[in-house]
C-alpha cells in the first residue's frame, strides 16, 4: 500500500462526519484491493452511530455496484478522498490517474461489496466500550480476574443496592464496622438534615462521589491541604472556636455603645451592621452562619459587600473573627472530604466483593482497568494473536467526547502508526468537533482534541459547510455562537477554550431551499404562568406551520427531563400528540407489566393483603383463585419457580392467559417478550425473588416515538440528530451556565490534566474568600460556561429547515453579563434589530428576530390531513371503550372521567411541595417529647413548614396512631375505577383493624377549607374506593383527611 496521510478533521455540526468516515473506509478498502477488511477499525460512542456508519458504507458501495451511473458517482467521490482536492489532503496525494481507472469501476465495487458481505461479522465498526470489552476479555490474566462478563446499568443498580444493604447488615452486627461507618457518614454530612435522612443522603453521595472515588482512589488526593495549596499558617484561625463567642459579643457590645453616625441612614446602617454581626451568633454552637433581614428572611449579603457597606464600623478584630470563621470552615470542609473518601472506601470494598470479584463489570470498570497501566507493549503484541487480528487503520469518531482513561488505552495502538512512516503499514483518521463537547460530565476531555494532532503528527482540516441546515437556520447560529462577541463577560478560560468561531454556510444544493429562524417573546400577562404562555406559543407555531399535518419531523428541545414533562403535559392536555424521547420503563409501563409485578410480589409475600387485593381485582385473578380451570395455588407457583426458574413461570403464565381467553395486543405481546427475555437471563445468573422484582421495576429501554407526533427531548439526547423543525422554549427560570446549586466538589488538575487534589465545595461565603478555593471555583465556572456554550450550539444546529426560539416576557434591558443560555440569546439579537410586527394568534407572542421566509412550509402539502379525510369512512361508527391511565391528583367535582393535573412538577411551588412531602415521609410515629433534630433546628424551608404543622394538635394526632396500626407511606396504587385506570400515590395510609385512614398532604395555596374540599374531594374518594376494594374495609369506615400546610389545619372529606 502507498504512503498514507494521517488526518484530523474538525467538523462542525451537519457537515457530514459520517459521510467522510464512510468514504475514508471505502478508500482504504479500495487501496488495499479489499484484502483484510477486519484490519480497518472505526470507533464511535453509540451503537446507533456504529449502525449508521455500517449502513452508509454498504449503501454507498451497493449504489456503485448497481449500475454505471452509480459507479461513476462513487468513483469521483473516492478519487477525491484518495487523491485529495484543493485545501483537502488525500489519503494518497501521489496516486496516478492510471490507478484510478484500473481500480475504481463497477466490477471492482461489486467485488468489494461481496468481500464486505462475506466478512460482515468480522468488520470492526464498533463502539469504544465494545472494543474495550473485547480487549479485556482477551486479557483476563493481566487484569487479574478469573472470569469476565458485562452487566447492564439495571443490574448494576440492583448490585449497588444489594451492596449497600449488605454493608448495613454488617454494621448492625459488627460494632467496629458500625463505628467506622457512622464516623465517615456523619463527618461527611454537610447539615443536620442530611445526617437525619440517612438513606437518601447515602444514595446521593454514592451517585456523586463513587465514580470519582474509582477514578481517584488515592486517599492522599482527598482533602489534603498540601496538594490543594494550603500552608499550615493559612489554616490556623486567629481566634479559636472556644473564644469565638466572647470575641463576637465584645464586638457587638462595642457597636451598641458607639453612637450612630450623623445623617438619615446612620441609625439604619448601625442596625443593619448589628444584624450582620448577629449572623455569626450560632456558629460556635451549631456551626451555622446565617444573615437575616428584619423580617426574618434570608439576607444574601456577601463578606465583600459587608466590608464596603459597613466600612465605618469595620475593625481589625472583626476581620480576625471573619478570617477565623473562614479558616475553621475550610478545615471542616477538608475533614468532610476525607470522611467522604472513607465512606466510599467502605462501600467499594463491599461492592467489589459482591460484583467485581465475581467477574462482573460495567464498561467504566473495563476502561479503568485497561487504562491503569495494563496496556503494555507486550500485551499489545499478544492481543494481535489472542484477538486473531491487528488494527492497521484507525478511524475515531466524536473524538471530543473521549476521556483521558479511554485515551490511555487507545494511544499505544496509535503511537506505532504515527511513528513508523517507513513501510506505511497503517493510517489514523480522527474526526470531532470541540463545539459539541456536551459530554464533559461523563469524562469527555475536549482538550484532548486540541492536543491529539501534535501527539500523533496529524494533518488538520476544518469543515464548516453544512449539508443539514438551510442558510436562515445557520444565520441564527452565526449570530449567537460567536461567543467572544456575544458573551464577552464570561470567563476568559471558557472563551479561550471555545476558540475562534468559523462562520457556517450551507452546501450549494441547499442555497435555494427556503427556511427560517425566528425568536418569539410571550406577552406580559397577570393570570397566566410564563410556562403556559411559552407552551401556547409553541402550539401556535405548530398550528401555523401545520407541522404534523404536513409530515414535518418536529422536535422540542429542552435542558432537563422535568422541563420535557411540563411541555408534554401541556401539549397533550390541549390535544397535540407529543411524546418524551427517553428511556421507557418497559417492565411496568403497561397494565400487564404492573400485574406481573404484583404477581411476583404475591409469590414473595403471600400474606400481604394489599398485594392480594390488587391481584384479585386484576386480569390475573383466574390464575391464582382456587377452583378455576387455569388456576394454581401459591405453593404450586412457588414450587415451579424454585424448581424450573423464572422463565418457566413466565411461560406458564402466558399459556394459561391464552387458554383462558385473554387477548393480548401487539404492545402487550412485546412487553411479555421483554419479561420472558429477562427471565431467561436471570435464570443463568441466579437471583433472589426480591432482586427479580427490583430488576423489572428498574428495567428501561430506549424506544423511538411513532411518526406524526411532536418529539420532546433533552439537548444532550438530540446530539447527532436532525429535524425539519426545532422549537427551543425557555421553561422555568433562566439558570446561569455555572449554576452554584449543582456545585458539589472541586478537582484540582495539573497541566497534563492529571488530578492533584479533590475537595468538597464549602459554602459560597467560604470559596469566594479563600484564594485557593476561589481559583478552583473560577476553573469550575469556566468549564460550566464552556459546556453551556456547547449545549446551546448543539441545540441551534439540529434544525434542517426552521428553528423557533420562544422566550417568556421580560423587560428589555441591557445584560450586565450574558452568562446563561437565554441571556446569550437575548444579548445576541438585541443589536441586530431583526424583529417584525408579526403576532402569534393565541399566545400573543411578538417576533424579536426573523431570518428567511416565514411561509417556507407551504411547499409541503398537508398530506396527513387529506389521507385522514380519505380514510375517515373506514372507521367503525363507534370506537371501542379504552381505559386511560391517569393520576387522580387533579380531580375536580365536574371531572369524570378523571383529569390529571399534569403541571404538578412545574415551578418553585412544586419543588417545595416535593420537599415537604419528603419531610413528612420521615415521620412514622411522632414523639412530642423526643423530637428529631430537624424539627428542633429546621435547616430548610420544608422542615420549617412541617415542624410548624406538627405543633397543631389535629395534625399531630394523625402521626400518633395506635401501636397495632399498620402505617404505609407514599403507597403507590394501580387500579381500575370505573372506566379509568388510576395510577397514584397515597401520601399516608393507616390500617387499624376494621378501619382505615387516608391522609393527603397539600401545599397549594387556599383561603378556606372549602376550597380544598372542592378541588381534592374526588381524589381522596377515589383512593377510598380503591382501598376498600383491596382491603375489604367498608367505605364508610375509611376516613379521608387533608393536611393543609397553608392553612395549618386538617380538612376532613366526606
Amino acid at each position: 500500500m502507498p504512503p498514507l496521510t494521517n488526518m484530523l478533521i474538525s467538523a462542525s455540526a451537519g457537515t457530514g462526519k459520517t459521510y467522510q468516515l464512510s468514504l475514508r473506509f471505502l478508500g482504504l478498502l479500495a487501496l488495499n484491493s479489499g484484502n483484510h477488511p477486519e484490519r480497518l477499525i472505526a470507533i464511535t460512542f453509540t451503537r446507533k452511530a456504529a449502525g449508521e456508519f455500517k449502513d452508509r458504507i454498504l449503501t454507498d458501495l451497493a449504489a456503485g455496484a448497481t449500475d454505471e451511473a452509480g459507479a461513476a458517482r462513487l468513483k469521483e467521490r473516492l478519487w477525491a478522498v484518495i487523491k485529495g482536492t484543493d485545501g483537502e489532503p488525500g489519503l494518497w496525494p501521489g496516486a496516478p490517474e492510471a490507478w484510478k481507472e484500473e481500480n475504481l469501476h463497477r466490477e471492482r465495487f461489486l467485488h468489494l461489496l461481496h468481500i464486505l458481505v462475506q466478512n460482515l461479522a468480522r468488520l470492526n465498526l464498533c463502539t469504544i466500550d465494545s472494543l474495550f470489552a473485547q480487549i479485556a476479555s482477551a486479557s483476563t490474566f493481566e487484569l487479574g480476574v478469573s472470569g469476565f462478563s458485562m452487566i447492564d446499568p439495571t443490574a448494576e443498580k440492583l448490585a449497588r443496592r444489594e451492596a449497600l444493604l449488605s454493608l448495613y447488615r454488617e454494621c448492625s452486627v459488627n460494632k467496629e464496622r458500625r463505628k467506622d461507618f457512622e464516623d465517615a457518614f456523619l463527618s461527611g454530612a454537610d447539615s443536620d438534615a442530611e445526617a437525619a435522612d440517612a438513606e437518601k443522603s447515602m444514595m446521593r453521595r454514592l451517585g456523586t462521589y463513587h465514580e470519582l472515588f474509582l477514578d481517584v482512589p488515592d486517599a492522599g488526593m482527598w482533602g489534603n491541604p498540601v496538594t490543594l495549596g494550603f500552608t499550615p499558617e493559612e489554616l490556623a484561625p486567629p481566634v479559636s472556636l472556644e473564644q469565638f463567642d466572647s470575641v463576637l459579643h465584645s464586638l457587638i457590645f462595642q457597636v451598641q455603645q458607639t453612637p450612630a453616625s450623623e445623617g438619615k441612614n446612620g441609625v439604619k446602617n448601625k442596625e443593619l451592621f448589628l444584624r450582620f454581626l448577629n449572623g455569626f451568633s450560632q456558629y460556635a454552637r451549631l456551626g451555622r452562619v446565617r444573615f437575616r433581614t428584619e423580617g426574618g428572611s434570608a439576607w444574601a449579603i456577601t463578606v465583600e459587600e459587608a466590608r464596603e457597606k459597613f466600612r465605618d464600623f469595620w475593625t481589625p478584630a472583626l476581620e480576625e473573627l471573619i478570617q477565623s470563621w473562614l479558616r475553621m470552615e475550610t478545615l471542616h470542609t477538608l475533614r468532610r472530604t476525607r470522611a467522604t473518601h472513607g465512606l466510599m472506601l467502605l462501600f467499594e470494598n463491599k461492592y467489589s466483593s459482591l460484583v467485581r470479584n465475581r467477574g462482573r463489570f460495567l464498561f467504566h470498570d473495563v476502561t479503568r482497568m485497561l487504562g491503569g497501566g495494563t496496556m503494555t507493549p507486550e500485551l499489545k503484541r499478544d492481543l494481535q494473536y489472542r484477538m486473531y487480528c491487528r488494527y492497521d487503520h484507525w478511524m475515531l469518531d466524536e473524538f471530543q467526547d473521549t476521556s483521558q482513561p479511554q485515551w490511555h488505552v487507545i494511544k499505544p495502538f496509535l503511537d506505532d502508526l504515527a511513528e513508523s512512516k517507513t513501510g506505511n503499514e497503517g493510517s489514523i483518521f480522527v474526526v470531532g468537533d470541540i463545539k459539541q463537547s456536551v459530554y464533559q460530565w461523563r469524562g469527555g476531555d475536549p482538550e484532548l482534541f486540541r492536543s491529539v494532532s501534535s501527539q500523533l503528527q496529524l494533518e488538520q482540516r476544518g469543515m464548516s459547510t453544512s449539508y443539514r441546515s438551510v442558510q436562515p437556520v445557520l444565520d441564527l447560529v452565526n449570530d449567537i455562537c460567536d461567543y467572544a462577541r456575544t458573551a464577552p463577560g464570561c470567563e476568559p478560560a471558557a472563551l479561550e477554550q471555545w476558540g475562534e468561531y468559523p462562520a457556517h454556510r450551507c452546501a450549494p444544493h441547499l442555497e435555494d431551499r427556503p427556511g427560517t429562524s425566528q425568536i418569539w417573546q410571550a406577552p406580559k400577562a397577570e393570570n397566566v404562568s410564563a410556562n403556559d404562555q411559552v407552551c401556547q406559543a409553541a402550539a401556535d407555531i405548530l398550528e401555523r406551520t401545520g407541522a404534523l399535518r404536513r409530515g414535518l419531523e418536529t422536535a422540542i428541545l429542552v435542558s432537563t427531563k422535568n422541563q420535557a414533562l411540563v411541555i408534554k403535559g401541556w401539549l397533550t392536555d390541549h390535544g397535540i400528540p407529543a411524546e418524551v424521547c427517553d428511556d421507557v420503563p418497559v417492565g411496568v409501563d403497561s397494565p400487564l407489566g404492573k400485574n406481573l409485578l404484583y404477581f411476583f410480589r404475591w409469590l414473595l409475600m403471600p400474606g400481604d393483603p394489599f398485594v392480594v387485593g390488587l391481584l384479585t381485582h386484576s386480569p390475573l385473578r383466574p390464575l391464582i383463585t382456587q377452583g378455576g380451570p387455569e388456576s394454581m395455588g401459591w405453593k404450586e407457583w412457588r414450587l415451579l419457580l424454585e424448581r424450573d426458574g423464572y422463565a418457566a413461570v413466565m411461560e406458564e403464565l402466558e399459556q394459561r392467559l391464552l387458554r383462558g381467553g385473554t387477548e393480548l395486543t401487539d404492545f402487550h405481546r412485546d412487553r411479555l417478550a421483554v419479561w420472558q427475555n429477562e427471565a431467561e437471563q436471570v435464570d443463568e445468573q441466579g437471583v433472589s425473588l426480591d432482586e427479580w422484582i427490583r430488576r423489572m421495576e428498574d428495567l428501561t429501554r430506549r424506544e423511538d416515538p411513532a411518526a406524526g407526533i411532536v418529539r420532546i427531548m433533552t439537548i444532550h439526547k438530540s446530539k447527532g440528530l436532525g429535524f425539519d423543525i426545532v422549537i427551543l422554549p425557555q421553561i422555568g427560570r433562566d439558570t446561569p451556565f455555572a449554576d452554584g446549586r449543582h456545585l458539589t466538589h472541586f478537582i484540582k488538575k495539573n497541566g497534563e490534566g492529571g488530578v492533584e487534589g479533590i475537595v468538597l465545595a464549602p459554602s459560597r461565603h467560604v470559596y469566594m474568600n479563600i484564594p485557593q478555593f476561589r481559583e478552583l471555583y473560577g476553573e469550575w465556572r469556566a468549564r460550566q460556561q464552556f459546556d453551556g456554550f456547547c449545549k446551546l450550539y448543539v441545540a441551534l444546529t439540529r434544525a434542517k429547515r426552521a428553528t423557533y426560539v420562544i422566550l417568556p416576557y421580560r423587560e428589555d434591558k441591557e445584560e450586565t453579563e450574558a452568562d446563561s443560555m437565554w441571556k446569550v440569546v437575548r444579548s445576541s439579537i438585541r443589536p441586530l434589530n431583526r424583529g417584525t410586527e408579526d403576532i402569534l394568534p393565541e399566545s400573543g407572542a411578538s417576533c424579536l428576530y426573523s431570518r428567511g421566509l416565514d411561509g417556507w412550509y407551504e411547499e409541503f402539502p398537508e398530506s396527513i390531513q387529506k389521507r385522514a379525510e380519505k380514510n375517515a369512512l373506514e372507521w367503525p361508527p363507534q370506537k371501542p371503550l379504552a381505559r386511560e391511565r391517569i393520576s387522580p391528583s387533579g380531580l375536580s367535582e365536574e371531572a369524570s372521567p378523571l383529569q390529571g393535573e399534569k403541571h404538578a412538577g412545574a415551578g418553585k411551588a412544586a419543588a417545595l411541595g416535593s420537599a415537604v412531602h419528603a419531610v413528612f415521609e420521615r415521620i412514622t410515629r411522632w414523639d412530642d417529647e423526643n423530637k428529631p433534630a430537624w424539627a428542633l433546628h429546621p435547616a430548610t424551608e420544608a422542615e420549617r413548614i412541617v415542624a410548624e404543622c406538627m405543633e397543631i394538635p389535629s395534625i399531630r394526632e394523625l402521626f400518633t396512631p395506635p401501636e397495632t396500626a399498620r402505617i404505609m407511606k407514599e403507597q403507590r396504587i394501580e387500579a381500575i375505577d370505573g372506566n379509568n385506570w388510576i395510577s397514584g400515590i397515597i401520601d399516608r395510609l393507616i390500617l387499624d383493624g376494621d378501619g382505615a385512614r387516608i391522609v393527603d398532604f397539600k401545599t397549594d395555596h387556599a383561603d378556606t377549607p372549602e376550597q380544598l374540599r372542592e378541588h381534592h374531594a374526588n381524589q381522596l374518594n377515589a383512593y377510598a374506593r380503591i382501598v376498600s376494594r383491596i382491603t375489604g374495609i367498608p367505605l364508610e369506615r375509611i376516613t379521608r383527611t387533608i393536611v393543609s400546610t397553608c392553612l395549618k389545619e386538617t380538612v376532613p372529606i366526606q
